[in-house]
């Protein structure tokens, strides 16, 4: 009976520390996004591209690390792996993601190619743009996010957990999942692409059962920023050879 009682405990616990979660990543990239757009970048992004989000993401990643190392030093949780470590395991899923995502895309835009149905940029396909857009995707879209929403989430969920069972271990991937995919919801008008929101949810298990098993966060770091590339990448190619012949 006071086992049952002290499990109630931890995960009510735990669903506040996920609504705090909720609140700090959502305020943290109003704050962040907000900031990036008091600047003037047109006189080299004039389609305000890439370096606005460039900096959103820098800002943001900045307050995850700054609230990481608080947590450190107040000694409220430790653990969060930011370290790069060899790992075999976090090399083989990495190198799995990689190549399954890139068929996937293959696939997709192969099948675009036919069908007519893919979706496309309405930027100008110019050395600028394609170089800024991807150069942000493989150096900053993966180190912000994954701290910001694996390391930080699944950490802190494991401090109040405790156990570190198996079960504990799945609740706070999935938890960091879900807060990823409402991430992608613009919550003042609730506007949202079902598909998004589901795919970062799905990327999302993959990168926080990578992140559990290599015991670092570089990995799904990687393999985030390249899904994105992969992704971005692609369209890009699919649009010059193929959407605007």
């Amino acid at each position: 009976m006071e086992q049952t009682v002290s499990n109630k405990k931890r995960y009510a616990f735990a669903a506040l520390i996920t609504a705090a979660l909720f609140a700090v990543q959502y305020l943290s990239s109003y704050l962040a996004w907000y900031a990036a757009c008091r600047i003037d970048f047109s006189s080299f992004d004039k389609e305000n591209l890439f370096a606005r989000l460039s900096v959103h993401h820098i800002l943001q990643m900045l307050f995850a690390l700054l609230l990481i190392f608080i947590l450190v030093k107040t000694k409220k949780a430790e653990g969060f792996k930011l370290a790069p470590k060899y790992d075999p395991k976090g090399i083989k899923y990495t190198l799995i993601f990689c190549a399954v995502l890139l068929a996937y895309y293959v696939i997709l835009y192969i099948a675009g190619s036919f069908t007519g149905k893919i979706g496309t940029f309405d930027h100008e396909l110019n050395a600028v743009n394609i170089t800024g857009y991807l150069g942000f995707q493989l150096l900053l879209s993966g180190p912000s996010e994954e701290i910001m929403f694996r390391s930080l989430p699944i950490t802190l969920l494991f401090s109040c957990l405790k156990t570190g069972s198996k079960k504990d271990k799945v609740i706070a991937i999935v938890i960091a999942a879900v807060l990823f995919g409402i991430a992608h919801v613009d919550i003042v008008t609730f506007s949202f692409d079902w598909f998004q929101v589901c795919y970062a949810i799905v990327l999302g298990l993959f990168y926080g059962y990578t992140f559990i098993k290599s015991k670092s966060v570089i990995y799904p770091m990687i393999m985030h920023s390249m899904s994105n590339v992969i992704s971005v990448g692609g369209c890009y190619i699919y649009m010059l050879l193929v959407a605007n012949r």
